[in-house]
């Protein structure tokens, strides 16, 4: 659907679309889409277009939390031209997802929690940035599958996932945000009150941060406890990862 673009003059602004050709992406995948622009009935001038991922981040303060839409991964689609009145531009353009972007979908179903949109900024002379949005479906890299599924596989039920702001230590994050993915409780380990999985992807392998929230003894509190994990893509089929992860939380349940 065009929405519309205001004028210099505050009347007859031009009108943008985008539409995707692509629905759905993995992390450092390509969304291919194009950008249509129709001119109004006054000239303007179209200083910049550009395409990026939007996703909502949390921001934790003493007193509470913030949510706010955080773009990332600016992709220019084209640079200053004259729209005249009533003309008609198209764009098209292949914009790469960020090797970070967080997954929306996980075998098959949605993960609740996470919403990731492409958003169209129009830098228009004289005027306001006009922004345009439509959601994508970002599915789990192979090597994402596997450990969720690990994780899975020891009994621990899949329960939301958010986008926090901040950075996970002795990662290679690029990004000011990471993504959790929270697990209930497992049977199999009762010290556990849940566990949370990150991920850091970066070209050739995969940082995996395990947080355990930790159940309080008789004499001792409850607490958090941490594991860090590296995956190499080419090791994927050769590892036993479900064994992996799960010697990985036994740790954390005995620390």
């Amino acid at each position: 659907m065009f929405k519309k673009l205001l004028a210099a003059v505050g009347v007859g602004g031009a009108e943008v679309e985008t539409e995707l050709f692509t629905p759905g992406v993995q992390p450092g995948g390509v969304i291919e889409g194009v950008v249509r622009v129709r001119g109004g009935q006054v000239p303007q001038r179209i200083d910049r277009i550009a395409v990026e991922l939007v996703t909502r981040v949390e921001h934790e303060y003493e007193d509470g939390e913030t949510h706010r839409d955080t773009g990332f991964g600016a992709h220019d689609v084209f640079h200053g031209f004259d729209l005249a009145p009533g003309a008609f531009h198209e764009f098209r353009f292949g914009a790469r997802a960020h090797l970070e972007t967080p997954i929306t979908f996980f075998d098959g179903q949605p993960l609740p929690g996470t919403v990731v949109a492409l958003r169209t900024v129009l830098a228009v002379s004289g005027a306001v940035d006009a922004t345009d949005s439509d959601p994508i479906g970002v599915g789990a890299l192979p090597a994402q599958h596997i450990l969720l599924d690990a994780v899975r596989r020891w009994g621990f039920p899949l329960r939301s996932a958010d986008v926090e702001h901040g950075r996970l230590h002795n990662t290679p994050q690029q990004l000011p945000f990471f993504q959790e993915i929270e697990f209930g409780p497992s049977h199999r380990f009762p010290r556990l009150n849940q566990l949370e999985v990150s991920f850091v992807p970066a070209e050739h392998g995969m940082s995996v941060v395990f947080e355990a929230d930790k159940r309080g003894g008789l004499f001792t509190e409850g607490r958090d406890a941490y594991d860090h994990l590296w995956v190499e893509y080419a090791n994927l089929p050769h590892v036993d990862w479900t064994g992996e992860v799960g010697h990985r939380i036994e740790r954390l349940a005995g620390h």
